[in-house]
């Protein structure tokens, strides 16, 4: 007879993670119970060296640190010729200049051992074509929490990815939380591991890496199922915008890396770790942003600051026009022919449209519909509306 591992009373998150890897752990009943804690101990023990045994530059990796599968780095020794994994985007010779950065990021979850291979969507390569299109003097990062490969030689090419490597501007890296955590003021917080117990993982970590990455470097953050209709380069940085006239959205987020910029990434930073909600949507997202924001601005209202369009000491804070001129209950207006002039009208001024995705995925739109989101792939990313399929 044989006792499996969820039959004893070990850390659920333990449990977890090796559940995840599908591990058949049987310990013996007749052992005593003691017993049975410490072989187990000793086997997890092996099993999460597996994990964290991967290189690491200069040993940097915190000996504290609290694993999680999805983003541990990939084993370095790869034999398999057919695949070609992604740089880290700290040990890559082209790195982020100060200021100078657009940065998407892809926060899916992909363990080291699945082998996954870059699959990103028309919609989001016309964000990544459209940021390096009109913003040729910016650096454009696709920032992927989780190890990821390109196909190699033997295996067919990527018509997306072909299409965004023409672009001299466009850099397809990978990055290890972690090390891309230290130096920071959240390099603690996130050893202790608090970030992966969220009901959002995926959402949660990409609200920590854009702040992270600001602080780094400062920039320009965009989700990546935007449009960008115009350049970008001559607004000065150090701004977020309102997608209603009382609530900000943090899918456009722009922070200097000196000055008042580097000081509210970092108050950011704070906020995160200090008030994180692992069961909150927005709760580390738009709304840490607009918590934030009404410090930096010595006041209690969006509202009034939006009205204003107030510049707080150098940060600047947009009205709906700039960024979310479709509200996200309106989105279908991008997609239907119906809305076509109207639609082009309301974002004729604005620089750059948001697609809502957590409300619009599950539509595919038909490429050259005549829609307000088929011109704009026609006019704002044509090599990827050239190359993708029949439907976005």
């Amino acid at each position: 007879m044989f006792i499996t591992l969820n039959e004893l009373e070990f850390p659920s998150h333990i449990v977890f993670r090796l559940s995840m890897f599908q591990t058949p752990i049987k310990l013996p009943v007749f052992l005593p119970k003691i017993l049975q804690r410490l072989l187990f101990c000793l086997m997890a023990g092996g099993l999460m060296l597996l994990f964290v045994a991967s290189p690491t530059e200069d040993n940097d990796m915190p000996a504290n640190f609290k694993p999680f599968p999805c983003f541990m780095d990939a084993d370095d020794d790869n034999t398999d010729d057919s695949i070609i994994r992604l740089e880290d985007v700290l040990r890559a010779d082209v790195k982020p200049t100060q200021g100078k950065n657009i940065f998407f990021h892809e926060t899916s979850c992909h363990p080291p051992g699945s082998k996954y291979i870059m699959n990103l969507t028309a919609r989001q390569a016309c964000s990544i074509e459209s940021a390096a299109l009109h913003n040729p003097n910016f650096e454009v990062f696709v920032l992927f929490a989780s190890p990821t490969y390109l196909p190699g030689a033997e295996r067919p090419k990527l018509p997306l990815i072909e299409a965004l490597q023409s672009y001299e501007n466009v850099h397809l890296r990978q990055l290890n939380i972690w090390r891309y955590s230290k130096g920071t003021p959240a390099e603690e917080w996130v050893n202790k591991g608090d970030l992966f117990d969220s009901s959002y993982l995926k959402e949660h970590v990409s609200d920590y890496l854009r702040m992270l990455s600001l602080y780094r470097f400062g920039g320009v953050y965009l989700d990546i199922d935007v449009v960008v209709l115009r350049s970008m380069e001559n607004i000065p940085l150090n701004y977020v915008g309102a997608e209603e006239p009382g609530a900000l959205c943090n899918a456009v987020f722009s922070l200097d890396s000196t000055g008042i910029g580097h000081e509210i990434a970092e108050l950011c930073l704070k906020d995160f770790q200090e008030n994180f909600n692992g069961q909150g949507y927005i709760s580390n997202g738009p709304s840490l942003v607009m918590g934030v924001t009404k410090k930096v601005c010595n006041s209690t209202s969006i509202e009034e600051i939006v009205a204003e369009q107030r510049n707080c000491n150098g940060f600047q804070v947009f009205n709906t026009t700039a960024f979310y001129p479709i509200p996200w209950p309106a989105w279908r207006r991008f997609v239907e022919p119906q809305y076509l002039n109207e639609t082009l009208e309301q974002t004729k001024d604005s620089y750059l449209i948001h697609l809502w995705n957590k409300v619009s995925y599950e539509m595919k739109f038909k490429k050259g519909d005549d829609t307000a989101y088929g011109k704009y792939a026609q006019e704002h990313c044509p090599k990827v509306n050239a190359a993708a399929d029949e439907y976005f």
